[in-house]
């Protein structure tokens, strides 16, 4: 071989060793290694969709947050609480837990039988005729007169409501009729509502 075939040589040689190290040894895209573009990590992009609500959304079905149904509770509605004052020309029958109280109109003894209470006394006196027992009939006023006569005309109500029942086939000797007059009020004096409380007679039942 002449010696510039061989000097040809050398420089090809020399020449692919070159390209070689370059390429796989500083650029790293020999053989099967996927190329730093290829490596890149691919974003779809985004469709953005505008409602009519001036918002986006990436054309997804889900419903935004702003336009799902409110599940809060509907206050309910309050109804006022209506009281009824009790008609101060009328008797009054009102019962409690343990006795009933039997209201009346100022200077009223009522020893007639009276609407108001001739429902309530009818069913007391069937209670004392069937099953026995005694009734304690209390008498009590306001304080408008003097004591005495209040005394006496909370004694006359009691007695009156006793007359009643004995006339619906009660026997007098399970009535006891008792008298506080204007010692024991309910309420005050001071008005006529009040006083229409203290107007009364408690009736108590016991065996």
């Amino acid at each position: 071989m002449s010696s510039r075939a061989l000097v040809l040589s050398v420089f090809i040689v020399w020449s692919i060793l070159c390209w070689y190290r370059y390429v796989c040894g500083i650029k790293q895209q020999c053989g099967d290694r996927p190329s730093q573009a290829q490596q890149a990590i691919s974003f779809e992009p985004e469709i953005l969709t505008k409602n009519d609500s001036d918002t986006y959304n990436s054309g997804t079905s889900a419903t935004p947050a702003e336009q799902q149904p409110s599940t809060s509770p509907t206050p309910a509605a309050v109804t006022p609480e209506v009281t009824t004052e009790p008609d101060l020309n009328k008797v009054n029958v009102e019962e409690l837990a343990d006795h009933v109280r039997i209201h009346f109109p100022y200077n009223s003894t009522r020893k007639e039988e009276d609407a108001a209470i001739d429902t309530y006394l009818t069913q007391l006196a069937r209670q004392l005729v069937a099953g026995g027992g005694k009734v304690t009939l209390t008498g009590h006023t306001d304080n408008v007169g003097d004591s005495k006569t209040n005394y006496a005309f909370a004694l006359r109500r009691a007695k009156n409501i006793r007359d009643i029942l004995i006339a619906k086939g009660v026997a007098k000797s399970q009535i006891i009729c008792k008298s506080y007059g204007e010692t024991k009020p309910l309420a005050t004096n001071d008005n006529p509502q009040g006083r229409y409380k203290n107007r009364r007679v408690e009736v108590r039942v016991s065996k």
